[in-house]
C-alpha cells in the first residue's frame, strides 16, 4: 500500500452555471496562444482515457503495479465560453487503474479524479507516479521504537537523528518528543525511544524482506569557508521487523563509512528573500535551506527527489538572507555509489489567515529548487522560476480580501517575472474554524498550463471563505497537465498567496 496523490474529496455535480468572460486561452499576457479547437470542432465526440501505474523503486528490486481507481470520482467538465456554463461528463475508474469518460466533445476539459483537476485538451493521461522503496503498509497507530546503540562521535547539542530504511523507503527525524536523547558528550544511546508513526514516510519494516533500520548521527561541523552545517557523520545499521501498534527494541553500534564527498554552493539567498513581496505583500520570511543527498536515478521523476533523509548535508546556517559562499564541506557516504547525488534549495515563507476572532491560521509555502547536485556547485543556486505576477479574482486584484466574487469564480494572472513557467498548479483552500482556532482544508487542486482557470461546481460554496495558493512550476520535459505526478530535473516552483475571498 502507498500514499494516494489523488486526493478524494468533491462529489460529482451534473452541471453548474458560470458567469460568461474570458474564455481560458484568453490569458492575462496576451502573449499566451489561443485554443481554436475549444469553438471549432466541438461536433467530434471523443474519449479520455487515463493509465496509473505505480513503479516502486527498492534496493531489493522495482515492482510495478496499477493503483486502484475504482473509489475515485472520474468527471470531465467543458466550460461553454458564452453562457459560462460547465456540462459534467460522467467517467469511471477501475481497479486496473484505468479511468474512462466516453462520450465527449472536443475541446479543452477540467478532468476531475477526486478533488483534483486537469485543464487540457488532450484526451489521454499517463496518472502513473513513481515512489521510492518497496510497496508495504504504513504505521498508523503509535509503535514505540526503543534503541540502545555504542559508538557515537561524542554528542553535541547541534547534531541530530535520522532515522531510514533504504529498501521500504522509509525516514524520518528523531524529533525533540523522543525519550532518552543523548547529553552533550554522549558516545552512546541509552534507551531512545521514539513513536514510529511519527516518522515522515512510516513504512513498517520487515527484515525478511531485506529491510535494515538505519539511525545516522548527522554532525554540526563547519566548511572551509567558515559556514556551519549539518554531514553525514557515523551510521547505526541493524535488523528490525515491526509490527503495527507493537514495541521493538534493536541495539547496535555506530560506524563511520569509508566513502566520503565534498560539497560546496554559491548561495543566492538575497535572489529568494527579493520574491517575499511578490509571495504576498504581507509574506513573513520564515527559513531558508539546503539539502543534499542521493537517490536511485529511476527517483529523479518521483515527486520529490529531496523528501527526507537519508540526508549527506543540510545547511540551514542562520535566519539571514545574505550570500554564502561555503567553500567545501565534507561528509561521510554509506548509500550506495552509483545512486545520483540530488540537491533541494528552498525560502521558506508564511502568510496568517483567520476567521472573526479565532486564532490566525498560519500557511507555509516556499521557492525552491530541485537540480543534481552537481549542478550546485556549478554555477550559483537561485530560483529558477519566480511567482506569478498580478494575480486576479475574477477581474479584482487578489491580495485584497473580497466577497461576492460568486461560485463560479475564475482565478488569472501574469507571468513570472524571473525564469519560465511551464505549468501551473492553483490549489483553493477553505477556511473554518475549530475549537477557537481558524483551519484549513484544501478542497481543490488545478492543473493548468494556462493563466487562468473557472473553478468547476461545487469547489466554492455559499457563506463559506477561501484562499487560493498559486504555484508556478518550471519542469522542462514533463507536463504536470497529462502527467500530473511526474517529475525531471532541474524543476523549480514558486508559490503565490491570495488573500481571502467569498462567493
Amino acid at each position: 500500500m502507498y500514499k494516494s496523490l489523488i486526493s478524494l474529496g468533491l462529489l460529482v455535480g451534473v452541471t453548474g452555471v458560470g458567469c460568461a468572460g474570458i474564455e481560458e486561452s484568453e490569458a492575462v499576457d496576451s502573449s499566451v496562444s489561443t485554443d481554436a479547437t475549444s469553438q471549432v470542432t466541438q461536433g467530434l465526440i471523443t474519449h479520455v482515457t487515463g493509465t496509473s501505474a505505480v513503479t516502486f523503486v527498492a534496493t531489493s528490486g522495482n515492482e510495478t503495479k496499477p493503483y486502484d481507481q475504482s473509489a475515485t470520482s472520474v468527471v470531465a467538465y467543458m466550460r461553454d465560453s458564452t453562457t459560462g456554463a460547465f456540462t459534467a461528463y460522467p467517467g469511471t475508474g477501475s481497479a486496473d487503474g484505468t479511468i474512462s469518460v466516453p462520450n465527449v466533445p472536443s475541446g479543452r476539459i477540467y478532468l476531475k479524479l477526486g478533488s483534483r483537476y486537469l485543464v487540457s485538451t488532450s484526451r489521454a493521461f499517463d496518472l502513473g507516479s513513481t515512489e521510492w522503496g518497496r510497496d508495504g503498509t504504513f504505521a498508523s497507530l503509535p509503535t514505540p521504537v526503543t534503541v540502545s546503540a555504542t559508538g557515537l562521535s561524542p554528542w553535541q547539542p547541534e547534531d541530530f537523528l535520522d532515522m531510514y530504511s533504504l529498501n521500504p523507503g522509509a525516514f524520518g527525524y528523531i524529533d525533540g518528543s523522543a525519550m532518552g536523547l543523548p547529553l552533550a558528550g554522549a558516545t552512546s544511546l541509552s534507551g531512545l525511544s521514539f513513536d514510529y508513526a511519527n516518522m515522515l514516510n512510516p513504512v513498517l519494516l520487515d527484515s525478511s524482506r531485506g529491510d535494515v533500520f538505519s539511525l545516522a548521527q548527522m554532525r554540526l561541523q563547519t566548511s572551509a569557508n567558515g559556514v556551519p552545517y549539518r554531514a553525514m557523520h557515523k551510521v547505526l545499521d541493524t535488523s528490525m521487523t515491526q509490527v503495527e501498534g507493537q514495541p521493538v527494541t534493536v541495539s547496535g553500534h555506530f560506524t563511520q563509512p569509508v566513502a566520503t564527498g565534498t560539497f560546496a554552493v554559491d548561495w543566492r539567498r538575497s535572489a529568494f528573500e527579493a520574491m517575499r513581496a511578490q509571495v504576498n505583500p504581507g509574506a513573513v520570511s520564515t527559513y531558508n535551506e539546503i539539502w543534499m543527498s542521493a537517490r536511485p536515478a529511476a527517483l529523479s521523476s518521483a515527486l520529490a527527489s529531496i523528501s527526507g533523509p537519508p540526508l549527506l548535508v543540510k545547511l540551514h546556517p542562520d535566519t539571514q538572507r545574505t550570500d554564502i559562499v561555503t567553500g567545501s564541506m565534507t561528509y561521510n557516504n554509506p548509500l550506495p555509489a552509483t545512486w545520483q547525488k540530488v540537491a533541494l534549495a528552498a525560502a521558506g515563507f508564511t502568510k496568517s489567515y483567520a476567521l472573526g476572532t479565532a486564532t490566525p491560521y498560519t500557511m507555509r509555502v516556499d521557492i525552491r529548487v530541485d537540480q543534481e547536485a552537481s549542478a550546485f556547485t556549478a554555477a550559483p543556486v537561485q530560483p529558477l522560476v519566480g511567482p506569478v505576477q498580478a494575480p486576479q479574482v475574477n477581474t479584482r486584484g487578489a491580495f485584497q480580501d473580497l466577497t461576492g466574487v460568486g461560485t463560479d469564480a475564475s482565478l488569472r494572472w501574469s507571468k513570472p517575472l524571473v525564469g519560465t513557467a511551464t505549468n501551473y498548479v492553483v490549489n483553493i483552500y477553505r477556511l473554518g474554524v475549530s475549537n477557537g482556532f481558524t483551519t484549513a482544508t484544501r478542497v481543490a487542486v488545478v492543473h493548468t498550463d494556462l493563466q487562468s482557470v473557472y473553478l468547476p461546481p461545487d469547489v466554492l460554496r455559499a457563506g463559506q471563505t477561501y484562499f487560493a495558493e498559486i504555484q508556478s512550476w518550471y519542469q522542462p520535459g514533463s507536463d504536470l497537465v497529462t502527467s500530473p505526478y511526474k517529475r525531471t530535473l532541474p524543476r523549480g516552483r514558486a508559490s503565490v498567496l491570495t488573500g481571502m475571498f467569498s462567493p
